[in-house]
């Protein structure tokens, strides 16, 4: 119930934009064949799940935070498009992504709603060396003298918008998407005790409403 009721929120919001934008700007002579860019800026909203910080209430506050996003693919007709795609993202901690974009565009000449299916992997940053660490999510809670690693993990993205057309070589999105994200956290202690090491995994969803450029 819960998953369909993010996807129910996506395809409104989709059509509400669809109708917020005229059908103009129609350009005849159009390249519908080969390479293309897309360079997106978007925004992440949902609850906050993780912290390193001993507030046991974060899990309820709301989380809007950044993400970047460039694709470099081709384009086999005027309708269908593939590419791969690279990013960086704030979820409580950064994540870089890497993933398949699969898409599809209703009308190429003038303003047209698409939709584009994302799926890959995110990594997470680096390792790092703690003194003293509290995790209320992970017990026994308390740390000392331990490794920290957050990692990424599956991600899956359905995204629906409209496409303007600015010139003959260059498009306006606007999107809204669905975003599923593993994740997981590694705490392993730096002498080698027996039975000191602790993961955490979970999966985080988010709304995601980005703007975007297209350049062919």
């Amino acid at each position: 119930m819960y998953y369909s009721k993010k996807i129910i929120i996506v395809v409104l919001s989709a059509s509400f934009l669809f109708d917020a934008f005229p059908q103009s700007g129609s350009y005849a002579n159009r390249k519908d064949k080969g390479y293309y860019n897309i360079t997106q800026i978007g925004m992440l909203m949902g609850n906050r799940r993780l912290s390193e910080q001993p507030d046991n209430n974060d899990s309820r506050n709301l989380q809007v935070t950044p993400s970047f996003s460039m694709i470099n693919g081709i384009m086999s007709n005027e309708n269908w498009a593939t590419g791969i795609g690279v990013g960086f993202e704030i979820f409580d901690y950064n994540l870089f992504p890497v993933f398949f974009d699969l898409r599809h565009t209703w009308r190429d000449n003038d303003a047209s709603p698409f939709f584009a299916i994302k799926t890959g992997y995110a990594f997470g940053p680096k390792k790092q060396h703690y003194d003293n660490l509290y995790l209320h999510y992970l017990p026994p809670n308390n740390f000392n003298d331990v490794d920290l690693k957050h990692q990424g993990g599956f991600l899956f993205q359905p995204e629906i918008g409209v496409k303007i057309p600015l010139s003959e070589n260059a498009d306006l999105q606007v999107t809204v998407a669905y975003r599923f994200q593993k994740i997981k956290t590694k705490v392993t202690q730096s002498k080698n005790i027996q039975n000191a090491n602790r993961v955490y995994e979970t999966s985080l969803n988010r709304m995601s409403f980005g703007v975007a450029i297209m350049f062919r």
